[in-house]
């Protein structure tokens, strides 16, 4: 299934990148690498996942991510890539905004 990552979506992934370059130079590369491998496997797994707040959603696979979508035309639509141990109440204000 083709993946589509919305524009908020990636500044999700561009203020994490930020993120992990700061903690350790190299490390914010290594980030959008595993991202970027997540979204590949999308590909093959979109539709799979349970939901949450009306969005799919699976873990990255070495990061802490979580990767929130929706089929929509056979895509699987990202609307947002987000720290998975941010608050249940910011994560639910920030997906409830990405309708």
């Amino acid at each position: 299934m083709k993946v589509q990552v919305l524009r908020l979506a990636l500044r999700d992934m561009q203020s994490s990148y930020r993120f992990y370059e700061w903690q350790d130079q190299g490390l914010g590369s290594y980030f959008r690498e595993c991202i970027d491998q997540d979204l590949i496997s999308l590909q093959a797994t979109a539709g799979i996942h349970s939901l949450q707040r009306g969005y799919h959603h699976v873990r990255s696979k070495i990061f802490q991510s979580i990767i929130y979508y929706r089929i929509i035309d056979n895509k699987a639509v990202v609307f947002a890539i987000l720290d998975g141990r941010i608050s249940p109440q910011t994560r639910d204000r920030i997906l409830t905004t990405r309708i």
